[in-house]
């Protein structure tokens, strides 16, 4: 003989036709697990997530908003009051603001990465713009070490480029110094 418990947990996995009230009732009655609750809301409100994804659309992202959606979606399963809203509105908010937070954190790598490559740029152009100011009393090497040093490498890395050792690297800016003052540079 069933119980009306087993009914309804057996009728959950074959159907999700079960109304709004009947699975905050089940929820609450803990007639079933919550893994199985979650499976039957995360099935009955996919098409909540896609929709909001879409409203996001952006063809490189979008396999991304659907991941970080069903994530807010299962945030709104877990922490849904029944009492205090429906909860298709409460997983609406939910999933646009995980999706809202994935744009962002993109939009800002992108951001930096732009600021990155300008930085890169200046530096560079910079660099170019010392070496047409040098006097051509200064050696090929030596130009060489003032445009890497002018875009921070360290004295190791400039080593490293030079294939000298990091005295060798000391003792070339301390003869480029030298000679830039007796050139009043």
């Amino acid at each position: 003989m069933e119980t009306k418990g087993s009914q309804q947990s057996s009728g959950l996995k074959n159907s999700s036709s079960l109304t709004q009230s009947q699975k905050s009732n089940l929820y609450k009655n803990k007639t079933i697990t919550n893994k199985e609750l979650e499976e039957e809301l995360i099935h009955d409100h996919y098409g909540l997530v896609v929709s909001q994804a879409l409203y996001f659309l952006n063809d490189s992202n979008f396999d991304d908003y659907i991941q970080v959606g069903l994530i807010g979606l299962l945030k709104a399963i877990r922490e849904h009051d029944p009492e205090r809203s429906k909860f298709s509105t409460f997983a609406t908010v939910c999933i646009r603001n995980a999706i809202k937070n994935l744009k962002e954190k993109d939009e800002k790598k992108d951001s930096i990465t732009f600021e990155y490559a300008k930085v890169v740029e200046e530096s560079y152009n910079i660099s170019e713009k010392i070496s047409d100011c040098l006097p051509d009393s200064l050696t090929e090497k030596q130009v060489f070490l003032i445009k890497l040093k002018s875009q921070n490498y360290t004295n190791a890395e400039i080593a490293d480029l030079m294939s000298i050792t990091k005295q060798e690297v000391i003792k070339q800016i301390d003869v480029i110094i030298k000679s830039l003052r007796e050139t009043n540079l």
